[in-house]
């Protein structure tokens, strides 16, 4: 046997794997354009709330 040949199995692997990561980054994006302006305002809100803008 050699350890470095490469199986079926490995590249059946390797593309469940890939398309896990698609799965989850449909799912993040669907929650992006979901929660869009809300999730902005939000972090808007907070950034403004840690860093208070300058008065001159």
């Amino acid at each position: 046997m050699n350890r470095n040949s490469c199986s079926a199995s490995d590249g059946q692997s390797a593309i469940e794997y890939a398309l896990i990561l698609l799965l989850i980054a449909i799912i993040i994006l669907a929650i992006l354009l979901i929660l869009g302006e809300d999730l902005r305002a939000f972090v808007f809100d907070l950034l403004r709330t840690w860093f208070p803008p300058e008065t001159p």
